[in-house]
């Protein structure tokens, strides 16, 4: 039984109402929030907002310590724009609440005011501001270390994407299905064999545009980032991948986007030129791992038609790079870190 597997806690909020104020000393209305596997709410006090989380009662309480300890790091570290942790009444990092006779993680975290980025238009100053934020954040993260962050088994680590490989099987169309297994090829002979090479860090490895919060009053500042339910160790360039490939969800000019976004993350935390080789092809496998998994929750709830729904934006940018030369889209980014496009060009043009 798994956090993926295991029903949502369904508290009312009036219980969740009593949980805050018994366990934090807060008190206020009570707004419930969406979750994948937990259930989160919105606490609006007189002054402040927080988010009310209680874990999923499969959960793995070693991932929520990672979590606490993350973000307990970066408020040491001063990163802006991140949730903080409240402590109980009591001093701890977390309460426990029964969820049918299993104790459960509750915790309180600061809510970070703002409108997520897919609410706002798009432009290419918000990209650049996007990256630098995740450059800053990636950052702030040097030196932070958990034994909990290392999850090879997690489907959603990039490190390991390769394990989704026979999910591939259950994409219903037969070109995306043909066009996933060529990257999984491609991934398997280009990318997979010099991932040792690269830096690694403990990563936050969703900076979807959910989760990263603009401030209202100008779309393209960055306020912040929420959810840290997806973190694990990994390529630290897998961060900037990751983002990349949310980023270009829908986006007319897939050029500039992408130059602006990495330019902003390198000017931050600078690439090295390994990570810049690999940028291309760690974002379309980030694609690929998302097409994979709703692939084969559809094929398992085949009443769910959302799932197809929702694999529909990744599937259009695959296609769309499909018809670009992964060459020139290497060059794009080896420039927009700094690099020269191809390598070597600067001594040829000189002779």
């Amino acid at each position: 039984m798994t956090a993926f597997t295991t029903g949502n806690p369904t508290f009312t909020t009036a219980e969740l109402a009593g949980f805050a104020l018994h366990h934090f000393g807060r008190q206020g209305s009570i707004r419930p929030l969406p979750s994948e596997r937990d259930q989160n709410a919105r606490l609006s006090c007189d002054t402040q907002d927080y988010v009310l989380k209680i874990a999923n009662a499969a959960e793995d309480t070693g991932q929520i310590d990672l979590q606490n300890a993350t973000m307990l790091h970066l408020a040491r570290v001063g990163q802006p724009g991140i949730p903080r942790v409240v402590p109980t009444l009591s001093g701890t990092d977390r309460a426990l609440v029964d969820i049918n006779g299993r104790p459960s993680p509750l915790r309180l975290v600061t809510w970070v005011s703002g409108t997520p980025l897919a609410e706002t238009p798009r432009d290419i100053l918000q990209l650049t501001n996007l990256g630098r934020f995740m450059g800053g954040l990636t950052r702030s993260m040097r030196g932070f270390g958990h034994p909990q962050a290392f999850r090879p088994d997690f489907v959603w680590s990039l490190d390991h994407v390769i394990q989704l490989r026979d999910h591939a099987e259950d994409i219903a169309d037969p070109s995306r299905r043909a066009m996933v297994k060529r990257l999984f090829v491609r991934y398997e002979t280009q990318v997979l064999p010099n991932l040792p090479m690269l830096r690694a860090s403990v990563l936050h490895q969703d900076a979807n545009d959910w989760n990263v919060i603009t401030d209202p009053a100008d779309p393209a500042r960055i306020a912040g980032l929420i959810d840290f339910g997806d973190m694990c160790h990994g390529r630290t360039v897998n961060e900037l991948a990751i983002t990349l490939a949310y980023a270009l969800l829908d986006t007319p000019d897939l050029y500039a986007a992408t130059l602006a976004l990495i330019a902003g993350f390198g000017a931050e935390f600078p690439l090295t030129e390994p990570e810049a080789d690999l940028i291309f092809d760690l974002m379309r496998m980030r694609l690929v791992c998302s097409v994979c998994l709703s692939s084969r929750q559809s094929k398992l709830h085949p009443e769910n038609d959302y799932l197809l729904i929702s694999q529909a934006p990744a599937f259009a940018l695959l296609e769309r790079l499909e018809q670009i030369d992964p060459a020139f889209m290497i060059a794009l980014c080896r420039k927009a870190a700094g690099f020269e496009a191809i390598p070597g060009v600067g001594e040829i043009t000189a002779d």
